[in-house]
């Protein structure tokens, strides 16, 4: 099932705020210092524009998470080249000796908030399909019964009528018995 466009950025919107936000948190309080409003939005527009291209469908947990791994790293990048290309850190082996440039503790972090938020966005992920298949089936139910072709009875059987029926069978002509034993079976006859 395709989303509408509505829906989909809306889905989008979600997953970049939430990916910008982490990373943008994680940077600022790793160096110490606050970003450039113009860097975080380049980075929510370019975020923005790469969910929405796989928003289309319902994605499952490891594509959610490792979106936001590669998101998160695409946007630590940014955020770092920005405060170096406007003198935040002096030069690049400045910024390299800094906690924020990169490291095990930075790897971990970026891996545990796209984990974490990641089985988030999925659980919203997965509410949000849900509901909106109900709706299709709920808004579309009545509408196909209306819009479907009338179905033509199939005739019933007839008996001959030169055929005497016995009165017992004839109250049961019209049933159809589908269970029991098949006829001669030996384990539950008389005798």
């Amino acid at each position: 099932m395709n989303t509408r466009p509505p829906l989909r950025l809306a889905r989008a919107s979600v997953f970049a705020a939430v990916c910008v936000l982490l990373t943008s948190a994680g940077h600022a309080t790793a160096s110490g210092e606050p970003l450039g409003p113009g860097s975080v939005l380049a980075g929510f527009a370019g975020v923005l524009a790469f969910a929405f291209v796989l928003a289309g469908h319902e994605r499952s947990l490891p594509v959610i998470t490792g979106g936001l791994l590669g998101g998160q790293f695409m946007l630590h990048t940014l955020f770092t080249a920005a405060a170096t290309g406007f003198g935040h850190h002096g030069n690049l082996q400045h910024l390299v000796a800094e906690p924020a440039g990169g490291g095990t503790g930075m790897a971990a972090a970026h891996l545990l908030a796209a984990c974490g938020s990641g089985w988030w966005l999925r659980r919203g992920e997965r509410g949000a399909w849900r509901l909106a298949r109900q709706a299709a089936r709920t808004l579309l139910r009545p509408l196909l019964l209306v819009l479907s072709p009338p179905v033509e009875a199939v005739p019933a059987a007839a008996v001959p009528p030169d055929v005497a029926v016995p009165r017992s069978v004839a109250v049961l002509r019209h049933v159809l018995v589908l269970r029991g034993p098949p006829k001669g079976f030996q384990a539950l006859g008389s005798g």
